[in-house]
Formats: structure tokens, C-alpha cells, sequence
């Protein structure tokens, strides 16, 4: 029986600092996504983020962040 997939562990995760990634949010190279629901999301969200919310991540991220290998910076909080 095949074993289901399991979240990476944050230390095996990259982390950028709000500081790096205001310095990069016109940088064509790395893809921003909001995970939080699509309400939060029309309130208030970073420029260019695209909206994914958590509960659809494993159904439309292939979709929406067809290239594995990209860079992506995901964000779940208030950005200020």
C-alpha cells in the first residue's frame, strides 16, 4: 500500500524575511501566493499575489504553479 504524501517539515523549508520580500515583489522570477480564503484575500493582499486558498492547494496548485521547479513564496498572514 503506497504511503500518502506529508507536508515537508518547516526546517526543511526555505523561509525569505518580509524584508526580502518587499525588496523582490516586482521579481518576475518568484511567484507570491496567498493561501488564505478568497475573502481575506479581496480585503487586502499583496500586489500580483495569486490566490490559493489552503483548502485548495492539493486540488489546483499543478494548475495554477505548473512549473516545480519555480521559485514561490507563500504567505498566510497580514503583510504591512
Amino acid at each position: 500500500m503506497a504511503s500518502e504524501p506529508t507536508a515537508a517539515s518547516s526546517s526543511d523549508v526555505p523561509e525569505i524575511s518580509r524584508e526580502e520580500l518587499r525588496r523582490r515583489l516586482h521579481d518576475s522570477s518568484l511567484t507570491i501566493v496567498d493561501v488564505l480564503p478568497e475573502a481575506s484575500y479581496l480585503v487586502a493582499h499583496i500586489p500580483g499575489a495569486l490566490n490559493l486558498p489552503l483548502e485548495m492547494l492539493a486540488s489546483r496548485a499543478r494548475e495554477l504553479l505548473p512549473d516545480p521547479a519555480a521559485e514561490v513564496a507563500v504567505y498566510c498572514g497580514q503583510f504591512t
